[in-house]
């Protein structure tokens, strides 16, 4: 082969090479927040739009079961105060043997959401820990009888 084409060949190489990077080094587009009503584009930082005084809604914590008797079920915390147990009067009732009547409290303090064992019998576990109280934290495993559930915010 001659070496103007075997220089040709490795300038060409070079090119395609040198165009992949940059494909690959290309920044990615940010997903932006729009407005929920007038669909303009929300800074980082804005809880409310500027242009319009739409609000962005309130993360909504709750508690999904991944293991028990209620296992894929999710349950919206909307009152101050959410109580498990295994009677009706309970806002989540679990029929289980290792839940007492009135098993766990919790409640919203402030931002914060508080679990409280109301005194039962095998008590409630975070995250592999025994706790009478706790603040709770987005992620949080809660252990009651044979139930596992995930404490999650948004």
């Amino acid at each position: 082969m001659p070496l103007p084409a075997l220089i040709a060949i490795i300038v060409i190489s070079i090119l395609i090479v040198g165009i992949a990077v940059a494909v690959a080094l290309k920044p990615k587009p940010v997903a932006q927040r729009l407005c929920g009503s007038c669909r303009r584009v929300l800074g980082a930082g804005w809880t409310k739009c500027l242009f319009c005084g739409w609000e962005l809604p309130a993360a909504i914590p709750r508690l999904e079961f991944i293991g028990g008797p209620l296992a894929g079920q999710t349950f919206p915390l909307h009152e101050d105060v959410t109580t498990i147990g295994s009677v009706a009067g309970n806002s989540i009732v679990l029929a289980d043997p290792g839940v007492s009547r009135k098993h766990i409290g919790i409640r919203k303090a402030g931002s914060a959401y508080e679990l409280a064992d109301l005194g039962s019998t095998n008590g409630v576990y975070v995250n592999g820990y025994r706790v009478p109280k706790k603040i709770l934290a987005p992620g949080d495993i809660l252990r009651i009888g044979s139930s596992e559930l995930v404490f999650q915010i948004g």
